[in-house]
This record gives structure tokens, C-alpha cells and sequence, in this order.
């Protein structure tokens, strides 16, 4: 798994399908998800495609849809709708099968209280120092691997490259991307993946840098 969201409410457990083989795609209907506080949110009539190697950004504000999208395509939550990977309901799949194959990188991941390097090796344990060094290069983190670090010490940008370097780590072929730091990011991110972009700020399709490299920009509700 490359970092967490806050998991809403357990999802029940239930046997569980095998993972399909890739590519994979990505299906999204009738998405509805319910918080533990009660509030019910999803994405309306939205239905989102994605087949492999789309990038598709999705804007949206709060907890309209994204947030919930985002912790049901990790299995974090349960959901009703239609939500498919490689043509398998997602509620069908074991949570760390599908967390093989989507990876998260948001600007509030977790950092343990260790070194850069042992953050990112999270993502594949038996990764050596030079594959680790790597996946820093590639995803922008400047910061020495033997830095310590932890929640209280890294910036919310450093936070997501230090995702991003796990996701690159893990080499997860579909891969959410939160609220973007710059659009290098959303290069290295989306080279030879699926990339869903999720944003929360007021964007105009066309204007906007990071957006020039989306296949599809789809806005939900009122965007501040």
C-alpha cells in the first residue's frame, strides 16, 4: 500500500474474488458511500471511465464525491454503485490485492517517525538503497534518505513526493493523485500508468498546466 486515507467504517468481511490479470481498467457508476457521522455522498450521474493508461483529473470540492471515490478505490469503505477493476466488482476483491494494484499519493500521507528511506521502503520492503535512491530522484524528494523525519517535520509538498516515491516504488499501475504540487509531479506520476487526478481547487480546463496532460477533466458540484 503507498499511504492511507481514514477509513470511514470497516468494510464487512466476505470471500473474495482473485485479482484479474492487467491491464486494468476502471469503471465508476452510480457511486454512493455513506460516512460514519451519517452524511451520504457520492459522484450523482457522474460515471467515470478509465480505461489503462488514462488520465483522467476529477475536480471537486470536500467531501462531495472525491474523498469518498478515493478511500472506496482502496477498499478503505464500503459503497453501492458499480465499481469495477478489470471488470471485477471492486466489493468482490480482498482490500490488499486492490492495494497491489492502486496506490494513493495525497499531501497528508502518513510519516512514520524514521528516516526517509524506511518511509519509502514501506512500499516494497525488500527494496535495496539504490532503488530507494531512485524512486526519491524520480519523485522529486530532495531530502537526504538517512533525513529523519516525521509528521511534525515535513512539508505538506515533501509529504506527497515521499507518497509519490512509494507509489514509484511499489510500481503500482494505477495510481490517485491528490491535489498536485506541480505539474512534474504529474508527469512522473502518469508515465506508463493510470493516473486519476483528484483536485479541490478551482480549475479552468485548458488554462491550468497540470490540466494540458489529462485526457478528461470532469468537474463535480460547486468548486470554491
Amino acid at each position: 500500500m503507498v499511504t492511507q486515507v481514514p477509513v470511514a467504517h470497516d468494510v464487512e468481511a466476505r470471500e473474495t474474488l482473485p485479482l484479474p490479470p492487467g491491464p486494468y481498467d476502471l469503471r465508476v457508476a452510480d457511486l454512493r458511500v455513506q460516512w460514519p457521522d451519517g452524511e451520504i455522498v457520492g459522484l450523482g450521474d457522474t460515471e467515470l471511465s478509465l480505461p489503462a493508461g488514462r488520465r483522467l483529473a476529477l475536480v471537486g470540492a470536500g467531501r462531495v464525491g472525491t474523498s469518498a471515490l478515493a478511500a472506496v478505490l482502496l477498499r478503505f469503505i464500503d459503497y453501492e454503485g458499480t465499481v469495477t477493476l478489470g471488470g471485477v466488482e471492486l466489493r468482490d476483491l480482498a482490500g490488499e490485492d486492490v492495494r497491489r494494484v492502486i496506490g494513493l499519493c495525497a499531501r497528508d500521507t502518513r510519516v512514520s517517525p524514521a528516516t526517509v528511506a524506511a518511509n519509502v521502503r514501506t512500499a516494497r520492503p525488500d527494496a535495496d538503497e539504490k532503488e530507494v535512491a531512485d524512486a526519491l530522484r524520480r519523485a522529486g524528494l530532495t531530502l537526504p534518505p538517512d533525513t529523519a523525519v516525521n509528521d511534525e517535520t515535513i512539508s505538506g509538498a515533501d509529504r506527497q513526493r515521499l507518497a509519490l516515491a512509494r507509489a514509484l516504488l511499489a510500481d503500482v499501475p494505477i495510481l490517485i493523485l491528490e491535489d498536485p504540487v506541480t505539474e512534474r509531479d504529474v508527469l512522473t506520476a502518469a508515465k506508463d500508468r493510470t493516473l486519476l487526478l483528484i483536485s479541490h481547487q478551482a480549475v479552468v480546463p485548458g488554462a491550468e498546466p497540470i490540466l494540458r496532460h489529462m485526457d478528461e477533466v470532469v468537474t463535480l458540484g460547486d468548486v470554491p
